[in-house]
């Protein structure tokens, strides 16, 4: 053919940088999706199932606890799951007082 170089050699290529980007969205996809299945399965207990919001907040948190243990997402995961759970008791608890006045 013509311009082909003889030098070129098949799976020569250094592809850490785009090995290490695809782990990293990996890593990004699984959180994201675990944290969406999450949220849903909150919001369907408390919303369509009628349970109440306390329990079923710190039942999510523990399956999402398992769940990071299960997929050895590390602390990070952990830290995200304890954080999302006072955002939510804060939240709630400020909606539960605000209702009350109501």
């Amino acid at each position: 053919m013509a311009g082909q170089d003889d030098t070129y050699t098949h799976g020569s290529m250094e592809i850490s940088d785009q090995t290490g980007t695809y782990k990293g969205f990996l890593v990004w996809a699984t959180w994201g999706s675990l944290i969406c299945a999450l949220a849903v399965l909150f919001l369907s207990l408390v919303f369509a199932a009628g349970q109440p919001w306390l329990g079923s907040l710190f039942g999510v948190a523990a399956l999402g606890v398992v769940a990071g243990m299960a997929m050895k997402l590390g602390g990070g995961w952990f830290a995200t799951v304890v954080g999302l759970t006072v955002v939510s008791l804060i939240s709630g608890g400020i909606a539960t007082v605000v209702s009350n006045f109501s």
